[in-house]
């Protein structure tokens, strides 16, 4: 269990400070008073810490309010000071790296791609890593010691607590478990943390997307491929990631499915190589699931006909998980996020079907509002929610 301190002066002035600092954060422009009537701390109290954060850095005065009807002095705005320090929110994929670098302000400030071949052992991952972030900083001008931190979003098992990946794709079986975390610390004197790609993703949606105030939130990133069809699951459960006993909520087995087959059901040659869409015949191998989404603009009945059947297997997949933990809040995530309702009318069908009929349930399902890059995007957010979050004994939880 953890344990939150308190009774002890400094640590409460540290959790005021805190305190004070997330409202500033989450208003982006605020005055000392606004702040002393929503903590219902004295307007001593706020100013004291005002000039404190003010004197660390992390807040600078940002203009002049309004005064009020009775008129008087207009007050000072306050906000985070983006320049203060940055993060960096990589996620690793078979083929390709997305990164982001984020100010303390949570604005994206830069963000890279790089394509790679096949990884055969952690040096690999290493090198990339240290590769992408250097370029993210040298187009920046920004100095390794102004970042703050570092999150990564993986496939497979991951032990966030030590982070280190037990089971991906990404390298091959007698090169794991990989001790990744251990491995950047040789190369970084910043927090670095791991973690499930759906659990970063969950936390992107928390953090910038349409679960901001949500409590019970399940996250379901869907990856599809010719030969791949995937879902996992990040849950958020009275407002914090739930990971499990053992690190690994969420995950599922492996799917018979993948886009290849869901192409063959709806619309194949004579020879099971080739799909009809658009009114042409293509074969199955140059089809991915952009080129499905491109054609939803025509309205292809084709690629409407795939997206049903995806959506029908999430929807069953979903029932069993909606069941079990009766969320506010049910978001579509990945790639495929990007068809919007010929992805969600068919989810939403399905769970209606399959769902329990005699419960009342008042639950959304929407399509993730950041399906390009919501894994890199949540993976800095792990490092912003520890700096913003109140200080907590004894935990690596985020």
């Amino acid at each position: 269990m953890k344990e939150i301190l308190t009774g002890n002066y400094r640590l409460v002035k540290h959790l005021n400070s805190s305190v004070i600092l997330n409202l500033i954060r989450t208003c982006s422009l605020i005055s000392g008073a606004d702040l002393a009537k929503i903590t219902k701390m004295r307007p001593s109290t706020i100013m004291k810490i005002l000039k404190n954060l003010e004197r660390e850095g992390l807040i600078v005065k940002a203009g002049i309010g309004n005064s009020t009807r009775l008129g008087g002095r207009r007050p000072t705005l306050w906000e985070i000071c983006g320049s203060y320090g940055y993060v960096v929110g990589l996620q690793l994929e078979l083929n390709e790296i997305h990164a982001v670098l984020l100010d303390l302000n949570s604005k994206i400030i830069e963000e890279k791609d790089i394509r790679i071949k096949k990884l055969n052992s952690i040096s690999d991952i290493e090198s990339k890593a240290i590769e992408i972030i250097d370029d993210l900083l040298y187009a920046k001008k920004i100095s390794r010691r102004h970042l703050l931190g570092l999150g990564i979003g993986v496939s497979g098992l991951v032990d966030f607590k030590n982070g280190t990946i037990i089971k991906t794709s990404l390298l091959p079986r007698k090169e794991q478990p990989i001790l990744l975390e251990k491995a950047l610390k040789k190369h970084f004197d910043f927090p670095i943390y791991i973690e499930n790609d759906a659990n970063t993703a969950v936390l992107s949606e928390k953090w910038f997307g349409q679960a901001q105030g949500v409590n019970q939130v399940v996250f379901t990133l869907v990856v599809v491929d010719v030969d791949v069809f995937g879902i996992g699951f990040g849950l958020v459960l009275n407002n914090r990631i739930y990971r499990g006993a053992h690190m690994f909520a969420g995950e599922t087995n492996p799917f018979f499915y993948s886009l290849r087959k869901f192409l063959q059901q709806c619309s194949v040659g004579d020879s099971g190589k080739k799909v009809k869409l658009g009114g042409k015949q293509i074969d199955i191998e140059n089809v991915d699931l952009s080129v499905l989404i491109e054609l939803l603009k025509s309205k292809d009945e084709t690629t409407i006909c795939i997206f049903k059947k995806m959506g029908q297997v999430i929807g069953k997949e979903l029932t069993c998980v909606i069941n079990l933990l009766d969320p506010d809040m049910v978001i579509i995530g990945g790639e495929i996020a990007k068809a919007k309702k010929y992805i969600i009318d068919p989810i939403s069908e399905t769970i209606k079907k399959e769902l329990l009929s005699d419960i009342n349930r008042d639950f959304r399902i929407v399509a993730s509002s950041l399906p390009g890059y919501s894994v890199s995007l949540g993976a800095a957010s792990l490092i912003l929610q520890r700096i913003f979050q109140e200080p907590v004994v004894g935990t690596k939880e985020v």
